[in-house]
């Protein structure tokens, strides 16, 4: 439940009435995800009984509390020693705002700022062009009991990085990267998660990410449009195609079955099975769906599968 979002939480992003709880209570500018994600998970009440309804929220931060107390290590760490390390992962990491080195590897510098946000004026940047690395809170997990790691929000990385991590899921690889044969997930967990996993009685009531009032970074996607993913479903930290894509103008698109999932400042990636092949678009702008920027996407999806098909 905390992989397909039905867990019964929320997030103030995303979710208006979280946000206007957090509000009435005055934390939200102290406790929000992007200054404390723990601190908001362990402040957020229910939205309503798991299994019972779709919500895009924090599952995935929870995911992060178990694996740092299953493992006694920083999910930082944990993710370098099991993923990033072993896979030659250089451009990959979490980002200094939230405690993280990657900026300090070697080459690494001015690859990933300023994140900007587009206006009817242009482009304003959010960020400064090399932020600062935030210091890791002193009763931070395992040291002490406070879970700062996210799987949420924080980590960044490279097309090359990303592609090479997301190429796992094609059914030839069955879990192993194929540059170093190191396995990654097995055979069984690859498949699991590329698997629908809603129940059909609520896979469509409420699958939507909407936005709320917290952020003017984000603009609500409505995955069950025609032209988006109306018969599909939330995967395992993923949404799975429910038919085949037929994009806006009626030109094909991705593959049933192909997993797919966003990021905030406008990146995109989808793993087609079918097809066996991997795409990853990235903006790296604000705000987050924003028209233009789904238009782009969905020309760069026509242009492939036209290719394809001759």
């Amino acid at each position: 439940m905390l992989l397909n979002h039905t867990y019964g939480g929320g997030h103030t992003y995303f979710n208006n009435l979280l946000y206007e709880y957090f509000q009435s209570k005055g934390i939200w500018n102290e406790t929000n995800e992007g200054v404390d994600t723990y601190g908001t998970l362990l402040t957020s009440p229910l939205l309503f009984q798991p299994g019972t309804k779709t919500n895009y929220g924090q599952g995935l931060d929870w995911i992060a509390v178990l694996i740092e107390r299953l493992t006694q290590q920083r999910l930082a760490a944990y993710l370098e020693e099991q993923i990033f390390a072993p896979l030659g992962m250089r451009e990959t990491g979490f980002e200094p705002g939230f405690g993280g080195d990657v900026l300090e590897q070697p080459g690494n510098g001015g690859k990933f700022w300023p994140r900007v946000l587009r206006s009817e004026e242009g482009f304003v940047a959010l960020e400064p062009g090399e932020p600062a690395r935030k210091k890791v809170r002193d009763d931070a997990f395992p040291g002490g009991d406070y879970h700062t790691g996210r799987l949420g929000t924080g980590l960044v990385s490279s097309a090359a990085d990303y592609t090479r991590l997301l190429s796992i899921l094609l059914e030839e690889n069955g879990g192993v990267d194929s540059v170093t044969g190191y396995r990654v997930l097995s055979p069984a967990a690859v498949a699991e998660l590329a698997k629908a996993q809603l129940p059909a009685g609520i896979r469509c009531d409420s699958r939507n990410v909407p936005a709320s009032g917290a952020s003017p970074i984000i603009l609500p996607a409505f995955l069950e449009a025609p032209h988006m993913d109306p018969h599909g479903s939330f995967g395992l930290g993923c949404g799975v195609q429910g038919a085949n894509r037929v994009l806006e103008d009626g030109s094909r698109g991705r593959s049933k079955g192909s997993v797919y999932w966003y990021g905030a400042a406008n990146t995109e990636y989808w793993v087609d099975i079918e097809k066996r092949i991997v795409v990853y678009v990235n903006g790296n702008y604000y705000p987050w769906n924003d028209q233009a920027w789904t238009k782009f996407v969905a020309d760069v999806e026509r242009i492939l599968y036209e290719g394809l098909q001759e």
